[in-house]
């Protein structure tokens, strides 16, 4: 909230200023009138982007831990692995719930380009080892006729796994439930402009820890620097508490 009020009064001040500061003769009743009439709208508009904003991440926040719920059962009823699959570079971004193979399905290996600057033939490779997992997975209609998307107020920063240690933001990402009721040991981070929320799901039962981050700002840093660098942070202490 406090970056959207500053950002709005400076806002106010760049449109008030040329108007009525350039002036020596003071302001008269109807300057005043009509400024305070602005402070208000500036105000309003504000308060109002920062409650919508608010509202979307706590929606989103409570839809990402029904479907890991959702995930979980329709393993077990469908006796075969599920997936919460993310398409975090799409935009808006989507996930989906999609089952595939049955308990024998072995999980696909860490990217061996993870982190690193692809050539034309490593982009190929990955995006055909993407396209065949894809092929083995068929989407819940259950749960969702089509792909769910993530609100324009909101960004799914990443996705964390223990097994792998990797914290994924970008391309299509997975947490994979079992028939067993095993689960990945994963971490969801999403965000607004002011909050970023982190889904932490235990493996073996039914529980998911929803711990809030408020963003300080610091300096002329970008949002988006700020909101990456927190989630970072929040994925190592994670990690380093398993």
């Amino acid at each position: 909230m406090e970056l959207k009020l500053a950002r709005k009064r400076q806002q106010l001040s760049n449109f008030i200023q040329p108007k009525f500061l350039k002036s020596n003769k003071g302001f008269t009743l109807i300057e005043i009138l009509i400024a305070f009439v602005l402070i208000l709208f500036v105000l309003t508009m504000a308060m109002s982007d920062t409650f919508n904003s608010g509202a979307d991440l706590d929606k989103e926040s409570n839809n990402l831990e029904r479907a890991v719920r959702f995930m979980s059962d329709e393993a077990a009823l469908r006796n075969a692995v599920v997936r919460l699959h993310f398409m975090l570079s799409k935009a808006p971004q989507e996930y989906a719930i999609e089952y595939g193979p049955s308990d024998s399905f072995i999980l696909p290996p860490v990217s061996e380009f993870e982190n690193k600057i692809l050539s034309k033939e490593e982009e190929e490779k990955v995006a055909k080892q993407t396209k065949d997992i894809n092929l083995k997975f068929n989407k819940v209609q259950e749960f969702q006729d089509s792909n769910t998307e993530v609100s324009d107020n909101v960004k799914i920063l990443g996705i964390g796994n223990a097994s792998s240690e990797k914290f994924m933001s970008t391309g299509d990402v997975s947490i994979y439930s079992f028939p067993t009721g095993e689960k990945d040991d994963a971490l969801i981070i999403l965000a607004n402009d002011e909050m970023v929320i982190s889904l932490e799901i235990n493996p073996f039962n039914s529980k998911i820890e929803r711990k809030n981050h408020k963003i300080e700002l610091v300096g002329n840093r970008e949002l988006i620097d700020l909101q990456n660098q927190l989630a970072k942070e929040i994925f190592e202490t994670w990690l380093k508490d398993k």
